[in-house]
């Protein structure tokens, strides 16, 4: 019995030093291989090697993934706090050159990305298609994970954290490591990735906030979601306009969910964020734009029509429909020497625009855009658009109606912009219709509305509710009270308005409409006194 025993522990020993020799081979062949090729870009370390139970994976304690030549551009390195390695074909791993297994797993990396010193690069989303393909091409695998991971953006001088992604999960399934695709983050040919985000931050500056709630992107189902996306200000945006030191739009969002449908992603997807697919959806944007009239502007500058705005951006775009819903857009202005903004608000905005693209080739089978938008001006009448752009010429037309309503309700935007306040008025309809060319536009504009009455405010007067009653007067004999078809000396007005070349399209549109009202609302001598200067061509 006892010599059993002693054999038993000899065979246990012998089988002992076997396996501890066995694994030792193992982790070295793993190590020389794992780093082998002498164009890699990453060098992959670890703290410990854990051959699991009946070798049926590995388990790598601490890995870091760190570039071998850094350089001045986007730096990439990555902690991970563990990674298993399934499926491994020993005899390739012992006599082969390169790894064989079924699948890589990263549990709960963190890829730390300092920022490149150089603004005019975008190349972070290049750089981790970089480093994930790097990682994958050392072996021949089936499946690639990543569990938990998250994203953090630094800095590059103060190394200040400027933004972070939480919750990533990424699994991308039948890589072929002989093929490879930029097209997709793992930049292999794949049978199928998933890729979802939990929340992503960014902070351009010390008082820019920009937030996304969820991400989610299958390649079979050739879908991209985004949700809960929003930019705002930790300060008000009076303020930011005076840092940013120019008068341009301040600019602040929130949006419910973006969604991009039968997408075909390029090679670009990452970086430049090159789109290609049939339909974005986009459910509850609500934006502000908001500008300082007391900031000077920045100098002069020719400014694109719709055609030249598609055709500036600085991504190749081409989409059958982007699909709008329960949305709205918000006007804020603060006048030159008023202490008080006043805003416009167009909301329950639903519609279609067909056609958008700005490859040459698209643009000549689709021949325009074309949008259909429904409406309601503060809530109180609804609105129609529909625009039409030509990709061939720079032109538009325009075709914009909007119901009755009682013009009362627009005091909370004239009385802090014009110092004016509606007494009375209904207002009937509003059709205006534009056909716009470089400089000059077509336009026809019926306004039909009664019983409207003003009255001026004192803003100088300590009571800002006082009313010049003098110039109230005045200003209610210079207008015509009532338009209305079927009353006597019924106006519409049929006109051409000058565009001013260094505006954007939409102050074309609206001096254009703002010249019709003054064909129609003001007395005969009024109008002549304020339509005077057309017949020289006077931009406004």
């Amino acid at each position: 019995m006892k010599r059993i025993t002693i054999r038993v522990l000899v065979v246990l020993g012998i089988l002992f030093i076997l396996m501890k020799g066995l694994e030792w081979r193992i982790e070295s062949k793993f190590e020389a291989r794992i780093n082998s090729n002498p164009d890699r870009a990453y060098n992959i370390t670890y703290s410990d090697f854990d051959l699991g139970t009946f070798f049926k994976g590995v388990t790598l304690d601490e890995v870091r993934i760190e570039p071998l030549n850094p350089g001045n551009g986007t730096i990439i390195t990555g902690h991970v706090d563990y990674a298993t390695i399934n499926g491994i074909v020993w005899r390739e791993l012992l006599f082969g050159k390169k790894l064989n297994l079924d699948e890589i797993a990263f549990e709960q990396p963190i890829f730390e990305v300092t920022l490149s010193a150089d603004t005019t690069k975008s190349t972070s989303g290049k750089g981790l298609q970089v480093m994930f393909g790097d990682i994958i091409s050392r072996a021949d695998l089936n499946s690639f994970r990543i569990q938990n991971g998250s994203i953090i953006l630094r800095d590059p001088d103060s190394k200040d954290i400027k933004g972070q992604v939480m919750r990533l999960n990424i699994l991308a399934t039948e890589i072929e490591t002989d093929s490879l695709k930029f097209k997709h983050l793992i930049p292999f040919q794949v049978g199928n990735l998933n890729v979802d985000i939990d929340s992503a931050t960014f902070k351009p500056n010390d008082y820019t906030n920009i937030s996304l709630g969820s991400f989610h992107y299958n390649l079979m189902d050739k879908e991209i979601l985004l949700n809960d996306i929003s930019l705002g200000y930790s300060i008000d945006w009076v303020e930011v306009s005076k840092r940013v030191g120019v008068q341009n739009d301040i600019i602040e969002l929130n949006v419910k969910e973006i969604g991009i449908h039968k997408l075909e992603p390029s090679s670009n997807f990452y970086t430049q964020l090159d789109i290609e697919a049939q339909k974005v959806s986009i459910d509850e944007l609500n934006i502000k734009l908001q500008r300082n009239k007391n900031i000077s502007r920045p100098p002069d500058a020719a400014k694109p029509m719709f055609q030249g705005i598609i055709n500036s951006i600085p991504m190749a775009i081409h989409l059958d429909s982007i699909q709008i819903s329960n949305s709205s857009v918000t006007y804020g202005e603060l006048g030159a020497n008023k202490s008080e903004s006043g805003s416009l608000k167009i909301q329950e905005i639903n519609g279609t625009i067909t056609g958008i693209t700005n490859m040459p080739k698209e643009q000549i089978n689709k021949g325009q855009l074309d949008a259909k938008i429904k409406a309601s001006l503060i809530g109180k009448a609804g609105i129609n658009v529909e625009l039409s752009v030509p990709y061939d010429k720079e032109t538009f037309s325009l075709a914009v109606d909007v119901g009755e309503m009682d013009l009362t309700s627009l005091n909370p935007t004239i009385k802090p912009l014009a110092g004016v306040e509606m007494v009375s008025g209904q207002m009937s309809r509003i059709q205006f219709h534009m056909n716009a060319g470089p400089v000059q536009s077509q336009n026809k504009l019926v306004f039909d509305y009664s019983n409207l009455h003003v009255e001026l405010i004192n803003e100088k007067s300590k009571d800002k509710s006082k009313k010049k009653v003098l110039l109230s007067a005045i200003a209610n004999t210079a207008i015509r009270a009532n338009n209305m078809p079927g009353q006597g000396k019924y106006l519409f007005a049929e006109y051409q308005s000058q565009r001013n070349v260094n505006r954007s399209p939409i102050n074309y549109i609206v001096q254009g409409l703002i010249h019709g009202f003054t064909r129609i609302v003001p007395g005969k001598g009024v109008q002549n006194f304020i339509n005077k200067d057309d017949k020289k061509g006077k931009k406004k």
